[in-house]
């Protein structure tokens, strides 16, 4: 395993585009609370993956996941609160260790405010997919399914919720739209995720919003919304690389 991992909690205000934090309204900023450039260390991520041949490194800015199964890439540190997570991720091919499904571009997936039944940290799973079932999480796979689907859920603990989706034909659930060059993953070209998550508003009651290269592909809002818990990265059959992870708060 490779290292990286480093937190800057120096309250940093950050300048962007108005509209990128719009939820973050006057008098509050919007701050930076904690952050990994990949350069010293996971000591705050914790590994759980299916196969063994699965390598995850961090050096030089940039975290790199490549494995043949399912792997979940878990930040230690539970968030809560009205805040964003941002990074910037790069599809490769897969590993050839991949077998059948190396070379191709797939699941840039995720999981956040995610929490046991019991309100309790996620336990260690195997990395296998279908054991993540029974744990209380919204998921979004980007570019899933061979880059064939990309899908919010909302996991109940008890179903895998489809909120809502794109996908192509063949794989299409009733009310999906078609994928499109914005839904995919696409080689060689990087894409900037937010995740926002915030406290509804009878003037507002969106409380998810899931935006890739600034198009919102997803929002949602619900009376019993998760509000706080842990983020993984997620994935299988794949190469990813993410740079600039990025932990705001709007206080």
């Amino acid at each position: 395993m490779g290292t990286a991992l480093r937190l800057s909690l120096c309250g940093l205000i950050l300048a962007a585009p108005l509209a990128a934090f719009a939820w973050c309204e006057a008098p509050r900023k919007l701050e930076q609370v904690a952050a990994d450039d990949f350069r010293a260390g996971l000591a705050h991520w914790r590994l759980e993956a299916e196969d063994t041949r699965a390598v995850v490194t961090a050096a030089n800015g940039v975290l790199d996941i490549a494995t043949p199964a399912g792997l979940s890439l878990w930040w230690r540190q539970p968030l809560s609160g009205d805040y964003a997570i941002r990074f910037t991720a790069l599809a490769l091919p897969a590993p050839a260790s991949a077998g059948p499904h190396a070379g191709r571009l797939s699941d840039l997936n995720m999981f956040w405010n995610a929490l046991e039944l019991d309100g309790s940290e996620p336990y260690a799973r195997s990395g296998r997919f279908a054991g993540y079932d029974t744990l209380p999480t919204y998921y979004v796979g980007f570019g899933a399914n061979a880059n064939t689907t990309t899908r919010l859920r909302h996991y109940t603990g008890t179903e895998r919720r489809l909120l809502t989706g794109y996908a192509d034909g063949a794989v299409a659930e009733p009310g999906e739209r078609p994928m499109s060059r914005e839904t995919r993953l696409r080689a060689g070209e990087p894409l900037t995720v937010e995740i926002v998550s915030r406290q509804p508003t009878a003037a507002d009651p969106v409380h998810l919003r899931w935006r890739a290269n600034s198009n919102e592909l997803f929002t949602h809002a619900d009376a019993n919304a998760r509000l706080h818990g842990y983020f993984a990265f997620r994935t299988t059959a794949s190469r990813l690389q993410i740079r600039d992870f990025q932990v705001l708060q709007c206080r």
